[in-house]
């Protein structure tokens, strides 16, 4: 980490390097660690801290990009050469307006950066991993997974006088358990580490597992399902990228082209992207620097709005919502902190209100059909049990499904009475915790099209 002032300091004296005639300074700075586990022992352990800093210069409507890990001066001034080179060489982009503005007075400062979790050490985490293993062990079976926690340091100016600076943390953990014939999975992400017990986390998935034991087979077919917070988060992911995706709004490939204002899902579902949602992952700015603000998404089934950069938003003479990428991003806009609102029942009683049906605990290998309609398919796994009378009954083996995600969401009986955050896996690269926050769903006659063997 180098600092607001450094940070700062490098973003005003890249902008004196060149005449283009707008430039934009994005530098990320990370460090983070992660201890993976298998077959109830440690089995790696690493640490990673790199420096990137992208440098975008604008010529009349000719824009490059070039990017270096190295913040020495040298090396920045090679990557802004570097970036003119290559916005010489483009075409005219005539959807290209400006890059934006932003009042310093917009900018709010959450708090996203514990200390307790930057300094989180290997010697913790695998305290961590031994208390998993140890619920492994009481119940016979062998755990996978992993902790990790990391930190990074954002800082975003451009010629038009935006000045964004933060630092943001987080911690992640995945865990599986399994026995002979069945496993389990929970996972947990957080700003403060002192928020996830990897006992309590581990436990979860045990039970999963030994409720699945011996997992029935059962015909593919429509039922009635209720699907756990982290198979919801799925849908949102997907209507993320490909419905209030901007970009693709603009040129007709989203589902929500032309829909704005109409009802798409059913009147219980309002989907916000809140920023500063205490129970998820909050952060003030986007990649362009522009604050981030809430935006109403879907308004009791009723579709509201969709994610603009600055591209998208100076395109149609609106004002960017806060939603850009780094660039280069050929994606375009999108929401990247969820929160669908709850609804009035516990997933007991959802269970228990349930005859005959499949409690799905996640999805494996989803994969989209087709983009502009929202179709899906994928397989359950970590837990898929069968419903009956109201209880659950044991384990079924794992399914694979095709659905439409909008036909789903207008199929909704119920929506827990509690919205949790799904954290997305670190991965790789520089570290940038997102996730949804979702309840707990319940969908009619969900479309199951063939088992599997396991």
């Amino acid at each position: 980490m180098i600092g607001k002032r450094e940070a700062k300091k490098i973003v005003n004296s890249v902008i004196k390097m060149t005449k283009a005639d707008q430039v934009e300074v994005s530098i990320v700075n990370y460090k983070q660690a992660l201890t993976r586990f298998a077959n109830n022992y440690i089995h790696q352990n690493v640490s990673e801290a790199n420096s990137s800093i992208s440098v975008r210069v604008v010529f009349g409507n000719k824009i490059g990009i070039a990017s270096t890990n190295s913040l020495q001066i040298k090396k920045i001034k090679e990557t802004v050469e570097w970036a003119e080179s290559i916005a010489h060489l483009q075409r005219e982009n005539n959807d290209f307006v400006s890059l934006p503005r932003a009042p310093r007075s917009d900018y709010r400062s959450p708090k996203i950066h514990v200390k307790v979790t930057e300094d989180y050490s290997e010697r913790q985490r695998a305290e961590a991993v031994g208390d998993i293993i140890q619920v492994a062990k009481k119940n016979g079976m062998n755990t996978f997974g992993s902790v990790s926690n990391g930190t990074s340091e954002i800082c975003i100016g451009n010629s038009l006088g935006v000045r964004a600076y933060s630092v943001c943390g987080d911690v992640f953990c995945n865990i599986v358990m399994a026995t002979g014939n069945s496993t389990g999975y929970a996972q947990a992400g957080a700003r403060d580490v002192r928020e996830i017990d990897f006992r309590e986390l581990a436990s979860r998935a045990a039970l999963k597992a030994q409720i699945c034991a011996e997992p029935k087979d059962i015909s593919p077919g429509r039922y009635t399902t209720i699907f756990e917070p982290l198979a919801v988060s799925e849908f949102l992911s997907f209507m993320a990228f490909y419905a209030f995706n901007g970009k693709m709004f603009q040129e007709g490939r989203s589902y929500l082209s032309n829909k704005l204002g109409s009802r798409v899902v059913d009147e219980r579902i309002t989907v916000i992207d809140d920023p500063f949602a205490p129970e998820g992952f909050a952060f003030p700015f986007d990649f362009e620097g522009v604050p981030k603000r809430k935006l109403v998404l879907i308004d009791k089934g009723i579709a509201k709005n969709v994610t603009h950069d600055s591209l998208t938003a100076f395109k149609k003479k609106k004002r960017s919502t806060g939603h850009a990428l780094r660039a280069p991003n050929p994606i375009g806009p999108i929401p990247l902190n969820s929160v669908m609102k709850p609804g009035e029942e516990s997933l007991d009683d959802m269970i228990k209100g349930t005859d005959k049906g499949i409690l799905v605990t996640r999805f494996h290998y989803t994969n989209v059909i087709d983009p502009h309609k929202l179709i899906i398919t994928g397989m359950t796994r970590d837990g898929t049990f069968l419903i009956e009378r109201g209880k659950i009954t044991g384990g079924v083996k794992n399914l694979r499904f095709t659905e439409n995600i909008i036909e789903v969401l207008n199929r909704v009986d119920a929506l827990s009475d509690t919205s949790v955050l799904v954290a997305h896996d670190p991965g790789y690269g520089s570290r940038f915790a997102t996730g949804i926050v979702v309840p707990a769903i319940k969908v009619r006659d969900f479309n199951f099209t063939s088992a599997t063997e396991f």
